[in-house]
């Protein structure tokens, strides 16, 4: 039980005291709000996660936008509806629609349906401006409160730097030998 409410508190500290820069935890922010707006079970959001893990952007920073921002897409799914609804019912877009829903993974891709659609669109249009609200209070705070964090024990203990430096273990440490060698 208490595992289950320190391993947030410990992703969020670990990302803050990380040394990647504001830009990094910004895109992983932003990636992860796209991830979380897209529906999953879908080769797009399957692409998505791939592709937040494979860059060089903040990983927990992006899964925790990922978590917050899909129970922000379930409450989104009206207004995706209708962007995916509007794309899919232009006409000069019809060819193209058919052209990637006969590719051989073409129904996995999830073009056909209008929240999966609509839920990109949306992620795309808002990634920009959720980057740069995710970057303007990390450029000025990131690095004092990751100084303060490993200056304060429950920040050490947090990070994990207290526990593996309180194991106590000798120095040196004398095993025995099978035979009696060596004493």
């Amino acid at each position: 039980m208490l595992s289950a409410v320190i391993r947030p508190l410990r992703g969020a500290v670990a990302m803050l005291a990380a040394n990647d820069s504001p830009r990094q935890i910004a895109a992983g922010v932003a990636l992860g709000a796209v991830i979380g707006l897209t529906p999953k079970g879908n080769l797009i959001a399957a692409t998505l996660l791939a592709l937040l893990l494979a860059t060089r952007v903040n990983r927990s920073a992006g899964l925790g936008a990922a978590a917050l921002f899909s129970w922000v897409g379930l409450h989104a799914d009206g207004l995706t509806h209708r962007i995916g609804a509007y794309l899919l019912t232009l006409k000069d877009m019809q060819p193209h629609y058919a052209a990637a829903y006969e590719l051989p993974l073409g129904p996995w891709i999830g073009f056909n349906n209008t929240v999966v659609l609509g839920s990109l669109v949306l992620g795309l249009y808002i990634a920009y401006p959720v980057y740069l609200l995710a970057r303007m209070p990390l450029d000025r705070y990131q690095a004092p409160v990751a100084a303060w964090l490993r200056r304060r024990r429950v920040g050490r203990w947090l990070l994990g730097a207290d526990v593996t430096s309180r194991v106590g273990l000798p120095t040196q440490v004398r095993l025995p030998t099978p035979w009696g060698a060596g004493s």
